[in-house]
């Protein structure tokens, strides 16, 4: 349990850098910002899609039933 747990906080790490990173280059992204823009738009769905793993982690690690590989 103790190996989930740490790989879970390696994630965690690794998700909210990459998090970071998006929201650095979203910040920097030149405008005006046509909504057609299709760079644009995937660095924003690419973001909305580690937050919402990040979330689901984060709901996985407060669980109180750990989860058990079935037999």
């Amino acid at each position: 349990m103790d190996e989930l747990r740490l790989l879970s906080s390696r994630l965690e790490r690794e998700l909210q850098q990459r998090i970071d990173e998006l929201n650095a280059e979203i910040s920097r992204y030149p405008g005006p910002i046509a909504r057609c823009d299709a760079q644009l738009g995937g660095l924003l769905e690419e973001r909305a899609r580690l937050v919402r793993l990040a979330e689901a982690l984060a709901e996985f690690e407060t669980s109180p039933e750990p989860f058990r590989e079935p037999a």
